[in-house]
Formats: structure tokens, C-alpha cells, sequence
């Protein structure tokens, strides 16, 4: 059976950056798909830019990278149901047909990918990039990753104390990599790191700003840190007044879609 394919995108205060993406994914994309955004409290009339090309959009206050990631995985993944989770930055996007599928198919068979950006390329073990043959790499980077649904049930969400924007995404890598899912730990010199398994992909990524000052950069940085070796799993949020928020955020995405 085909696995069901959602592809979310995270944005904030990027309107047109953000639909020239969602028209580069609508163009390109074979599979049957659901898109939907993540955006992060934007007050440049994202959301209803992305209403108006009839998208689901969860949004809310403006509450980190982290959060607003949580917002596209849990409504793709869990309450619309799909097996994969594809997620794009708004600046990052297909430029071939099909591009969709070896992420799908990575997906099934590691449970979690991640792209293979050239920058990246000082960092790889072996590999030539494709699902049969991954790079495998010491680092991993965020413009483009997949999850499987279960590797997300196993693993959780992005810790919603990081703000601002950075090392969220190494943490919760890492952590799905700690429950078997999108790489492997190897002894390397006499250490055992991680390991990572990224995609070569069709993957364009434009040049674009962070979302963080240096404040919030630094102390995410010490709570990666802090986080790296901390198994336990995660909800998208981490008390009963979080909780309550993203459930109301999930509930309008579901009410305006």
C-alpha cells in the first residue's frame, strides 16, 4: 500500500517567499499529498496568503522554530494521519518532478532523512546520496527532513524550550537516532558519534536570515547541550497552558482548512 504523504512548510514573516515555494512543491510534486504551513505568528498576511491558495494553516504566536515545527508534524503526522511527514524551510524547495518519492521512500526504510546539502559535504563518511546508498555524515542540517509516523511516535516532537531559531533540529535528530531511526552510532577514532543518514535530493535552498538574535542562538545552543543525552520523549508542549494552546492551534487549522 502506498504510504499517505503530508508536506509541511514553516514560515514567518516570509509572505512571498513562502508561496513561491508552496508553487514549487505544488508543480513538482506527484503523489497525492496534503501541504500544509506552520506559521510562526507572522504579521505580513502569510497565513491568509496561504488560505487563499487553499492550504491548511496552523499558526498562533510567535514561539520559536521548535514550536512551529511541532505545529506541521503533529497535524500532518497525527491528526490528519499521514505515514510520512516531509518539511520544508519556506526558502527551500523542489526543482524536479517527483522529488517527493525517495524522501517517502527513505522514510519507510529509515524512519527519518535529512538533506544532504552540499556545505555539508567536508562532514561525509561514504555515500552517494540515494536511499540504496545514503550519505552518512557526522552533521546534519534542517532545510529539508522526513519523518515516518512511527518514527514520531517512538521519538516525540521538537522540545518546545527552544526559541528562537537553531540546534532544535540536532536534538530531536539525535534523539531519533538514539530510538533507531535515521542513522546509526559508530565508533569513530576511538568515539562513538552519531551518525546520520541524508539524501542528495532536488533540494534548491536560497540564501535566507535566521529568526534568532544571538541570545536566544547561545542559550539554545547550551540546551542543546544539555538535551543531547535526554531520551525521553516528547509532546509538543511542556505544560497543561501549552498543552491547551496547541490543541486550540490545531483545532482552527482543522476549522479554516
Amino acid at each position: 500500500m502506498t504510504a499517505s504523504l503530508g508536506i509541511g512548510i514553516v514560515t514567518c514573516n516570509r509572505r512571498d517567499i513562502l508561496l513561491e515555494t508552496l508553487n514549487r512543491v505544488r508543480a513538482h510534486t506527484s503523489m497525492p499529498c496534503i501541504v500544509a504551513v506552520a506559521d510562526d505568528g507572522s504579521d505580513d498576511g502569510t497565513a491568509d496568503a496561504a488560505r487563499a491558495q487553499q492550504v491548511m494553516v496552523a499558526t498562533g504566536p510567535n514561539m520559536g522554530i521548535a514550536w512551529n515545527k511541532n505545529r506541521a508534524l503533529f497535524l500532518l503526522g497525527a491528526v490528519m494521519q499521514c505515514d510520512v511527514v516531509i518539511l520544508l524551510e519556506d526558502d527551500s524547495f523542489p526543482t524536479q518532478d517527483g522529488w517527493e518519492t525517495e524522501w517517502v521512500l527513505a522514510s519507510e526504510r529509515w524512519g527519518h532523512a535529512n538533506l544532504g546539502a552540499p556545505w555539508l559535504h567536508d562532514s561525509f563518511l561514504k555515500g552517494s546520496g540515494t536511499v540504496d546508498d545514503p550519505y552518512l555524515s557526522l552533521d546534519v542540517t534542517a532545510q529539508c527532513s522526513s519523518f515516518s509516523r512511527t518514527a514520531l511516535l517512538y521519538g516525540g516532537y521538537f522540545d518546545s524550550r527552544f526559541r528562537g531559531y537553531g540546534q532544535e533540529h540536532v536534538e530531536h535528530t539525535r534523539r531519533l537516532v538514539r530510538v533507531g531511526y535515521g542513522g546509526t552510532y559508530e565508533d569513530i577514532a576511538g568515539e562513538v558519534r552519531p551518525i546520520y543518514k541524508l539524501l542528495k535530493s532536488s533540494i534548491e535552498v536560497l540564501s535566507g536570515h535566521s529568526f534568532s538574535n544571538a541570545a536566544d542562538r547561545d542559550r539554545n545552543w547550551l540546551m542543546c547541550r544539555q538535551l543531547l543525552f535526554d531520551e525521553v520523549y516528547r509532546m509538543p508542549w511542556q505544560d497543561d497552558t501549552e498543552m491547551a494552546q496547541f490543541r486550540s492551534e490545531m483545532q482552527a487549522a482543522l476549522i479554516q482548512g
